[in-house]
């Protein structure tokens, strides 16, 4: 085992190549003008990544550098942990020693995951170090795919709880439990620990955004949805359920034995080599508690704004927008629509050092680099409303506002953008011509609405079909009709696609999502109609026929076309304007 050494961070990382000497010397120069640890500076100046962080302070405590590339495992050393596990927590077992195994870890300074290790191996964890490319080319080399380890822990863990002394009194989930040593005991078990494991790693690989714990009068699911879609992954028999739910809400620090009261918390979590921000949501039901959890990938949060589907010219006119010093723009659509990875996108780009931003969020989905993050909390008083009358003393140059609910967030956001400020937010509308009678119908008197605002994205994520099997054929005149399509667009050479199933989008025939943007920008003319309090119609008339704007309906008609989604999600997901 390699020995501590008392040699500084900065200095190891020069040693290992990682950075320069001149490179340090900047960092340490700018550590003294703004004081925080040397690795989080390191990182934030782009010098290095937070593996490389994590290898030297593993060296700095003596940890073993493992290089998996020379290193030959016997099965049994490798199998004493699961392939499901091995994934997860982005290790593998290289070597046993008097009781004692040693992994091979991209993160061997994280103690929860050190004490879960422990407890699904049975045996004393010793961690070394290596890096997450040469962990996830081993595991994928040298592991049989494992598909069938779910009903294989479930099996165990069924017969554990059938022998545990849990009262039917507190299987049913209903009552405060005084005593709950067998509630932290069930959520440690291997079993437990393993399963809910494998949920989060199962969510994480087929991109899903939520999984959901739920327990009915007869049987307990875990489904997850996926592309906006729930799928059940398995149904565990219902006397497990406390034990899988205990373990969540240990994972999140909540009370474990309250079960009458709804309760919320969070998790952060590194699953494989994703960084998931989890929130969790629990709810007491008719008969049991159940458990929702949102999965967000820190990653897959900060998408590129090129990267979001927006046509070129949409994109072009968001960017300008954005660019403004002052007014509001505006992200509407319904609940899982993608609004607020549009507006982290857009914050991503705006996000500099001569830039101050401060968002206020009900949660925080995110935790953002650079940014001043505010959490609304209604119970104690911090509403959006009140949490913005403060912020405005902090002296921002942007605000991003969670969501505009109510007149009085709605008159600051407002005030806000003309004293100066730019402000993006969300609204839930159906368009974007909806979205200024909405701001109406909330009270606004209308020289506030063209004083301010100065566009609005609406937008929606339908599913894409998948590329492997997607099949083309020419639509009928009825599929044309419910479609309302244009007569200019039924030409001979029209081809639409369909789905068909195969193993790649797992038989669905359906692989990710794609938006749907309609883009509604501010001229005389619209500030004059909205000074006229004009009716939707009237303003989405002259955005189409006046500004050139698509509906969300024909920009799913264009994506029908070229072959990236099907008609039956452009019907399901828009409507069709003939005004």
């Amino acid at each position: 085992m390699a020995t501590v050494t008392d040699r500084n961070l900065g200095d190891l990382l020069v040693e290992n190549g990682v950075i320069t000497p001149l490179e340090l010397d900047e960092a340490l120069q700018r550590q003294k003008l703004q004081p925080d640890m040397l690795g989080r500076l390191l990182v934030r100046m782009g010098l290095c990544d937070q593996q490389d962080i994590v290898e030297a302070l593993a060296v700095q405590q003596g940890m073993e550098r493992v290089d998996l590339n020379k290193l030959s495992v016997p099965e049994t050393t490798l199998h004493r942990v699961p392939s499901h596990i091995a994934d997860f927590y982005n290790c593998v077992a290289v070597r046993e020693k008097d009781d004692v195994l040693i992994l091979a870890m991209a993160d061997p300074l994280n103690i929860s995951h050190l004490d879960d290790l422990r407890q699904i191996v049975g045996m004393e964890i010793q961690p070394a170090v290596s890096n997450h490319a040469d962990i996830s080319k081993f595991i994928k080399d040298n592991y049989v795919d494992g598909g069938d380890s779910l009903n294989d822990t479930l099996s165990a863990l069924i017969d554990r709880v059938g022998d545990s002394d849990l009262t039917a009194e507190e299987l049913g989930q209903q009552e405060v439990i005084a005593d709950t040593s067998n509630l932290v005991q069930l959520s440690q078990e291997p079993e437990v620990i393993m399963i809910v494991n494998v949920v989060l790693l199962d969510a994480v690989k087929k991109g899903g955004s939520d999984i959901h714990f739920e327990v009915y009068e007869d049987e307990f699911r875990i489904r997850i949805r996926v592309d906006g879609v729930l799928q059940e992954i398995t149904t565990p028999p219902k006397n497990i359920a406390v034990a899988l739910i205990s373990r969540v809400k240990v994972m999140a620090n909540m009370d474990i034995s309250e079960r009458r009261l709804p309760q919320d918390a969070r998790i952060e979590l590194k699953v494989g080599e994703s960084e998931l921000d989890i929130r969790v949501s629990s709810m007491p039901t008719l008969y049991g508690e159940n458990i929702v959890m949102r999965v967000l990938d820190r990653e897959s949060a900060m998408v590129e704004l090129d990267k979001l589907g927006l046509e070129e010219d949409t994109k072009k006119q968001l960017n300008v927008v954005i660019h403004k010093p002052n007014g509001i723009m505006l992200v509407t659509g319904p609940t899982g629509s993608g609004k607020t990875t549009t507006l982290y996108s857009c914050l991503n780009i705006l996000n500099q050092v001569g830039v101050k931003i401060i968002t206020v969020e009900d949660p925080v989905e995110i935790q953002l680099d650079g940014m001043i993050q505010v959490q609304v909390r209604e119970e104690v008083g911090l509403s959006f409303a009140s949490a913005l009358r403060s912020i405005l003393r902090q002296d921002p140059d942007i605000l991003m506002i969670g969501e505009i609910r109510d007149f009085e967030t709605a008159q600051i956001a407002v005030e806000a953008s003309l004293t100066g400020h730019l402000v993006l937010s969300t609204l839930h509308t159906n368009s974007a011509p909806e979205t200024v009678t909405r701001l109406l119908d909330m009270d606004l008197e209308p020289f506030m609405i063209t004083a301010s605002l100065e566009a609005v994205l609406a937008q929606r994520l339908i599913r894409a079909v998948c590329r492997h099997c997607k099949e083309r054929y020419k639509p009928d005149e009825e599929e044309m009709e419910d479609l309302a399509l244009p007569e200019a667009w039924r030409t001979d050479d029209l081809m639409f696609c369909r789905p068909t199933g195969c193993p790649a989008c797992d038989f669905k025939g359906y692989k990710g999502r794609v938006g749907l943007f309609e883009f509604l920008k501010m001229d005389d003319t619209m500030r004059d109609l909205i000074n006229e309090r004009a009716m939707s119609h009237e303003i989405r008339n002259h955005a189409r026929f006046g500004l050139g704007m698509l509906t969300l309906r024909e920009q799913g008609l264009i994506k029908c076309a070229q072959g990236i989604t099907t008609s039956e999600q452009v019907l399901a997901h828009t409507d069709a304007y003939t005004d």
